[in-house]
């Protein structure tokens, strides 16, 4: 990064940025987060995977439905029953 005085005569911060040192991380360090990296990017097994998406599946297609859908009836069932007790007087 060059700081160009003439564009911005007055930015200091500009300044502060360019004088600042470069740093870099030594070899071996550099060797260790590529393994890391290489690791957890590794695609997963197939029981592993299969495992997770039946498990991903049940909750996507059956329980979190079911439980919306109750949660929808018995909003309904408060609202006719409201309804219901404001027209009758009661």
């Amino acid at each position: 990064m060059t700081v160009d005085r003439d564009d911005r005569p007055g930015d200091d911060v500009l300044a502060s940025v360019a004088s600042l040192r470069t740093c870099d991380v030594s070899a071996r360090r550099s060797r260790q987060l590529r393994r890391r990296c290489h690791a957890v990017l590794q695609p997963q097994s197939e029981p592993e995977r299969s495992a997770a998406r039946t498990i991903g599946t049940a909750f996507q297609r059956i329980i979190g439905p079911a439980l919306g859908g109750a949660w929808c009836l018995a909003y309904l069932v408060e609202i006719v029953r409201r309804a219901v007790a404001g027209y009758s007087g009661t």
